[in-house]
């Protein structure tokens, strides 16, 4: 395969607060696992606090990096079919956030999310970064905690 198509190629590192100041809330389909680091977790966690609360079950024990309530409210939007505005980002983002905690169970979540972009975008990028939120495992997350806890 070459290079440009390579799904296994890396995609660039970068420092989450350098590279998208105002947009944590699309990290889930730009950044790869290994960026989120403890300042990048509490970024995301400040930018779900700040936004306008998803009014479905668990919005609250979600933001507060609850994995079980995370998946749940992603899974309410994700069925819906056609996400209201903003939704999507902000249910994600609190998988993310789970996620980066070392949540195996969101972690397969932000993979399916991400290859389902893939497939309905042709998008490379999110079929690359799919796989290697599939390949992260635990690394350096026992030293990690949740933001604010």
């Amino acid at each position: 395969m070459t290079d440009s198509i390579d799904p296994n190629r890396s995609l660039p590192v970068s420092s989450p607060a350098l590279a998208y100041p105002n947009a944590p809330l699309t990290w889930w389909r730009t950044l790869p696992p290994e960026t989120l680091n403890l300042t990048a977790q509490r970024h995301l966690r400040t930018a779900l606090l700040a936004a306008p609360t998803l009014r479905l079950p668990g919005w609250e024990a979600a933001i507060q990096a609850d994995p079980a309530a995370a998946i749940g409210v992603a899974l309410t939007i994700l069925a819906e079919g056609v996400a209201r505005p903003g939704s999507f980002d902000r249910a994600l983002s609190a998988v993310l956030l789970c996620a980066a905690l070392g949540d195996p169970a969101c972690r397969d979540l932000i993979v399916h999310a991400l290859g389902r972009r893939a497939r309905r975008r042709a998008d490379l990028d999110a079929l690359r970064l799919a796989r290697r939120w599939r390949g992260w495992g635990h690394q350096g997350s026992a030293s990690v905690i949740a933001p604010g806890r």
